[in-house]
C-alpha cells in the first residue's frame, strides 16, 4: 500500500543540514510517509548521514540536475507513489505537526 505523502528533498553537499531536515521529517506525527533525496552526486557526507539514519523510508536517488533544483523535484515527484507530495530543502526543518 501506498503512503499517504512523499516528501521530496533535493541536496547538493549539505550533509550536515541534511540531518537535521531528515530528523524533522521522520519525527513527523504522521508515520506513513515515504522520503525521496534527489542527491546531486554531493562530495560530502550526504549518503553517509542517510545510511546512519538507517530507515527503510529513506530512499535515494541520484541525478545530475545541472543545477536546477526544480528538475531534481521533478525527478522526485516522478518517483513518489503517495497521494500527496510534500517538498523539503536540505537545509531547512519541520515542526513535527507539519504534515
Amino acid at each position: 500500500m501506498a503512503p499517504a505523502f512523499s516528501i521530496v528533498i533535493p541536496t547538493y553537499n549539505q550533509a550536515d543540514f541534511l540531518e537535521v531536515a531528515l530528523r524533522s521529517v521522520l519525527g513527523q506525527t504522521i508515520r506513513d510517509i515515504e522520503v525521496i533525496v534527489v542527491n546531486n552526486h554531493s562530495t560530502d557526507r550526504t549518503l553517509e548521514v542517510i545510511g546512519q539514519l538507517d530507515d527503510d523510508r529513506i530512499r535515494v536517488i541520484n541525478y545530475h540536475n545541472g543545477g536546477i533544483i526544480g528538475a531534481a523535484r521533478n525527478v522526485g515527484i516522478q518517483a513518489a507513489s503517495a497521494t500527496y507530495v510534500a517538498f523539503l530543502d536540505s537545509d531547512d526543518a519541520w515542526y513535527s505537526n507539519k504534515l
